[in-house]
């Protein structure tokens, strides 16, 4: 797998190696790996945690980043039976 890296997308090069020093990587394709893994148990994970009896508005709003959002609402209904 190559990741162009030149003229519009040179910014992956310092993601990428960001990522790599977040993860303690040593290889950039070990930090691709590596954020790949984690976004596959992240992701059912935030979505748990959003149904979970502790979750509030401020923490969904921690939990949220540009790319996933964590959104946390109350639900209220009356049945009424005749």
């Amino acid at each position: 797998m190559r990741i162009r890296i030149d003229g519009k997308f040179a910014y992956r090069e310092d993601l990428v190696d960001d990522i790599a020093d977040l993860l303690n990587e040593n290889t950039r394709v070990g930090a691709v790996e590596a954020s790949a893994e984690f976004t596959r148990q992240m992701l059912p994970a935030l979505a748990k945690a959003g149904e979970h009896e502790d979750m509030t508005e401020d923490l969904a709003e921690i939990l949220s980043t540009n790319i996933v959002d964590v959104e946390y609402r109350v639900e209220c209904s009356v049945n009424v039976r005749k």
